[in-house]
């Protein structure tokens, strides 16, 4: 299951863009609510949603906040001050946080797209660590509904399942098409990683590795994944935001088991491809 398969059409955040790197933004600060607008779900019809923004990493993001469950998988949104958080170093914060009677989940994701080029994501949590019951992903979405909203993804979950079944997976949409999904254990991000993919017109290359800096070589022990997807009809042009999310399996609440229920991001960057 990813973000495509199961966000309610019509349901979906404006587009939008980012580039950003912890290091040149500094500090993030929250931005007063910006807009109202209206969108259209397959079950509840016309509703307002409020969206709030902020910076994180030198790029400018909305905040998903609703008052109905919605895509993916039923979860409601809590916006800024109770699952999405900008910490005093900088670093973004997305948590699944229980609030009278409710549990909220978290979603970010900027306010322009970037096109092709290197997304890199630098990961605080021990990705190894994550609740079971909870879904991380870092993907491309556009309301388009053309190359499958333009969807790639970055995904780690158990997807309601062990902790033993905690993997990672690099996504490019529809996922039930043969080649279009690579899936790893998560075990091995049992600290800070890195996650990227690079978006050409021809090919899309993931690669995920513990620490920051720089993408280690083939072969370098702290590089744990890589995949290249080299289907070159499928691959989407860019014209669309960057979301970081963080939510619920089927919108329930997390049971009783081990696991984090947060995910500090450290930075966001984007490199542009050369033209």
């Amino acid at each position: 299951m990813t973000y495509a398969a199961c966000f309610l059409l019509g349901a979906a955040p404006a587009g939008a863009d980012a580039k950003a790197s912890r290091t040149t933004s500094g500090r993030g600060c929250w931005r007063s609510l910006a807009l109202i607008f209206f969108i259209i779900t397959a079950r509840s019809g016309l509703f307002a949603q409020t969206l709030q923004r902020l910076s994180f990493s030198g790029f400018e993001w909305y905040v998903r906040q609703t008052t109905e469950p919605e895509g993916p998988m039923n979860n409601l949104f809590g916006g800024t001050g109770t699952s999405v958080d900008v910490l005093p170093d900088g670093a973004l914060r997305l948590s699944i946080t229980y609030r009278e009677g409710d549990w909220y989940a978290a979603e970010v994701w900027t306010t322009k797209s970037l096109g092709y080029g290197t997304y890199t994501f630098r990961i605080r949590t021990p990705l190894a660590q994550l609740h079971p019951d909870l879904i991380f992903g870092a993907f491309t979405y556009s309301r388009a509904l053309g190359y499958f909203h333009r969807e790639i993804d970055i995904e780690f979950s158990a997807w309601g399942k062990k902790v033993s079944d905690l993997r990672g997976q690099y996504v490019i949409q529809p996922f039930d098409k043969q080649g279009n999904m690579h899936s790893f254990p998560a075990k091995p991000y049992a600290g800070p990683s890195s996650q990227q993919f690079t978006w050409l017109p021809d090919r899309i290359e993931f690669a995920s590795w513990l620490g920051y800096g720089e993408k280690p070589p083939a072969g370098d022990p702290r590089l744990i994944d890589a995949w290249t997807f080299n289907d070159a009809k499928s691959i989407p042009k860019p014209s669309a935001a960057i979301h970081m999310n963080l939510y619920l399996f089927d919108g329930r609440s997390p049971g009783k088991k081990d696991g984090l229920q947060l995910v500090i991001i450290d930075g966001f960057e984007f490199k542009a491809a050369p033209k």
